[in-house]
C-alpha cells in the first residue's frame, strides 16, 4: 500500500502562483489578454490544503478549452475562453445552475482592464431574472428518473453500478431542490448539507439522501430507498406545478 498523499498548499500559495502564471500570460499575450480570474474553492474561500487552483483566462485569438497541469507541485487548471464564448456562457442558465451559477460572481479578478467581469455579471443577473426555473426543474426531474429506473435494472450483486447510480440520483434530486429554492450551492461537496436547510423540500428528503449516499451494499434496500425518494420528489414537484406527465400529448 502506498503512502502517497497530494501536495499541500496554503491559500496564499495559490494566490502567489496565480500571479506568477498571470505574469507569464501578460508576457505572452500582451494586449490580447483581456481578463484573468481565480475560480472555484480558492475564490470562494473554501479551499483546503489539498485543493487545486482554477483559473479563467480570456484571450483574443486563442481557442477555448481547458488545460490541466502541475505547477511547482500544485495542480492547476486553466479554462481558456474566447470573448464570444464567455459572453454566451454568462447568459447560459441550465439545470445545473445551482452549482455553476455563482462562478462569475465568486471569481477573484486578477486582471480585467476593460471591466469585462462587470458586464458579464450584469448579463448573468438579467438572464437569471428571465430564466424559466420551472422548466429547469422539470429537466432535472427527468434526469433524476433516468437514473431511478436504472437502479431497478441492475442485479442485486452489482453493488458497483448501484453505488454509481445512487450518487447520480442524490445529485439530481438535490438539483431539483436547489432550483426550486433558487439556491446556489457553495460547492458540489457541500451541496447536500446545504440542501437540507432549504425551505421547500420533498417529504423525508434529508433522511432519504443520507440513506442513498451511505453506499449500502444491499442493492434491494437501495432500490426501496430510491423508490421512496422518487415518489416523494415527484409528489413535491407536482405540488409545485411541475410534472413529467403529458398523457394528452398537447406539447406536440
Amino acid at each position: 500500500m502506498t503512502n502517497w498523499q497530494p501536495s499541500r498548499f496554503q491559500t496564499e500559495d495559490r494566490y502567489h502562483m496565480a500571479n506568477e502564471i498571470l505574469c507569464e500570460l501578460k508576457n505572452k499575450y500582451g494586449e490580447d489578454l483581456i481578463a484573468a480570474a481565480i475560480e472555484g474553492s480558492t475564490a470562494k474561500g473554501t479551499d483546503c490544503p489539498e485543493s487545486d487552483l482554477e483559473l479563467r483566462v480570456v484571450v483574443n485569438g486563442r481557442a477555448s478549452g481547458w488545460y490541466p497541469f502541475f505547477y511547482k507541485g500544485m495542480f492547476v487548471g486553466i479554462s481558456f475562453s474566447s470573448l464570444d464564448k464567455i459572453h454566451v456562457k454568462s447568459t447560459n442558465i441550465d439545470y445545473e445552475w445551482c452549482v455553476k451559477g455563482d462562478v462569475l460572481f465568486s471569481s477573484k479578478i486578477l486582471h480585467d482592464p476593460t471591466n469585462l467581469y462587470d458586464t458579464l455579471r450584469e448579463k448573468a443577473k438579467a438572464a437569471e431574472e428571465q430564466a424559466d426555473f420551472d422548466g429547469l426543474i422539470r429537466d432535472a426531474l427527468a434526469d433524476l428518473y433516468e437514473h431511478v429506473y436504472k437502479i431497478y435494472t441492475i442485479h442485486e450483486s452489482d453493488v458497483v453500478t448501484g453505488a454509481h447510480e445512487a450518487r447520480q440520483i442524490a445529485y439530481w434530486a438535490t438539483m431539483c431542490v436547489g432550483l426550486k429554492n433558487r439556491h446556489k450551492f457553495r460547492s458540489s461537496r457541500s451541496m447536500y448539507h446545504e440542501s437540507f436547510q432549504l425551505e421547500s423540500l420533498p417529504h423525508d428528503f434529508e433522511q432519504s439522501i443520507k440513506r442513498i449516499l451511505s453506499l449500502n451494499t444491499d442493492v434491494q434496500r437501495l432500490k426501496s430507498d430510491v423508490g421512496d425518494l422518487w415518489v416523494s420528489t415527484n409528489k413535491w414537484a407536482a405540488l409545485n406545478g411541475i410534472t413529467l406527465e403529458e398523457s394528452d400529448l398537447s406539447f406536440l
